[in-house]
Formats: structure tokens, C-alpha cells, sequence
């Protein structure tokens, strides 16, 4: 198997490039489990159920001025007058394939420390499935 690097990764959301990603965590797919255990059964038994598509988050180096800096915050502006709606994610990696899917948008915070730069960190609750596609 090829590794890939990191380099060149990119993310799209709702259509708009978001710049100066400085790190992204994929989404974790969880399966909930239904028991199906009887009385008479030695070992548990279960059947699959629901697929929560899970969360991802992502950190920027946050620059109001950039086009997806100021796409994310003012969705996250709008929260206080009425709850988010999902929106497409792309994640390209650096081989090509990618993971599409729309989520909502449900945190983001700015940090400033001394001697560093401003970061961002986003976080995004996957609604639906995921898709993967080869490169």
C-alpha cells in the first residue's frame, strides 16, 4: 500500500475554499447495535442498526479577510438567530480521492497566544452518509 502525505489536502465547504488549513480529522463513523440476545443464548448476539456518520473538525490559521475565514464565521454569526442547516464538505487528499458528505456546522472558536499565530477550530457534525472516491 502507498502512503500518502498530507500536502495538498483541501476542503471545500458549501462551495467556498477554505484556506491556511493547519490540520483536519476526518470524520468517525460509529454502527449502533441492536441486542438480540435470548435467554437461551450463551454469547450476546446483535444485530447492525443505525450509521452515525460522526464529527470532523478541522484548524485554520484564521484570517477574517479570507473567503473561507469569513464564510465559516458568518455561518457561525448566524446561529444566534436560528440554527445551522447542512452544507457540502469535500475533502480532497493529495492522491486524489476524497470524502464528500454535508454537515452542519456546530462549533468554532478563535485562539490568539503569544508568538503564534490566530487559529480557528471548527467543528462539523456529518448529516447523511459519507461518500469515498478513488483516486
Amino acid at each position: 500500500m502507498a502512503a500518502i502525505t498530507a500536502n495538498t489536502t483541501t476542503l471545500t465547504y458549501d462551495g467556498t475554499a477554505i484556506a491556511d488549513i493547519v490540520s483536519i480529522t476526518t470524520p468517525s463513523i460509529s454502527i449502533a447495535t441492536i441486542d438480540t440476545t435470548s435467554i437461551a443464548d450463551v454469547y450476546r448476539t446483535f444485530l447492525g442498526g443505525t450509521i452515525d456518520s460522526g464529527e470532523m473538525s478541522l484548524e485554520i490559521q484564521y484570517d477574517p479577510n479570507e473567503a473561507g475565514a469569513a464564510k465559516l464565521e458568518a455561518e457561525w454569526e448566524a446561529t444566534a438567530a436560528a440554527a445551522p442547516t447542512a452544507k457540502a464538505v469535500v475533502i480532497t487528499f493529495s492522491d486524489s480521492s476524497a470524502y464528500s458528505f454535508n454537515a452542519i456546522l456546530t462549533g468554532m472558536s478563535v485562539s490568539a497566544a503569544i508568538d503564534s499565530v490566530v487559529t480557528a477550530s471548527v467543528n462539523l457534525k456529518v448529516s447523511g452518509a459519507i461518500t469515498v472516491s478513488g483516486s
